[in-house]
């Protein structure tokens, strides 16, 4: 884990995790994040002490402190396809997407995942177009659990 958490980067409503004795505290974003909130964040989403002892040890929260690394923006795709599968590709991204995501993603101002990144590839490539690279840029962040 880097030696600076920034706890802005939380997404709203991630779960949180206040397990003691779990061996795995050191690495889970769900524990750092609990360790860096806010002085001002009275109310959190915490797994219950009940949950806790249920699961006996085994956790099936556990959210590793580890970066992936995320697409920002495929601008450079989408002006490199012709004009006649231009919108099938878009068509079919937005079908996965949805609207708004699809052009957040576009412009770069929603980080795209590795399996969104491996699905746009694949679409492209079944619209003929080989590029050396699909993404105008990369930034490296956690994964909050919602994604492999």
């Amino acid at each position: 884990m880097d030696k600076i958490f920034d706890y802005s980067l939380v997404p709203y409503g991630f779960g949180m995790c206040a397990s003691a004795d779990c061996s795995k505290t050191a690495t889970c974003l769900r524990h750092i994040a609990l360790e860096h909130a806010s002085a001002e964040d009275s109310f959190l989403p915490t797994l219950t002490p009940n949950k806790l002892k249920a699961m006996k040890g085994k956790c099936e929260y556990y959210c590793p402190d580890k970066k992936m690394r995320y697409a920002k923006g495929f601008i450079r795709t989408a002006k490199s396809l012709t004009v006649g599968v231009s919108y099938t590709f878009r068509c079919r991204l937005i079908s996965y997407f949805g609207r708004k995501n699809y052009y957040l993603a576009r412009r770069g101002e929603r980080p795209i995942k590795p399996v969104e990144q491996q699905y746009i590839i694949r679409i492209a490539k079944e619209l003929n177009l080989q590029l050396d690279d699909y993404f105008d840029d990369y930034v490296d962040g956690y994964n909050w659990g919602d994604d492999k």
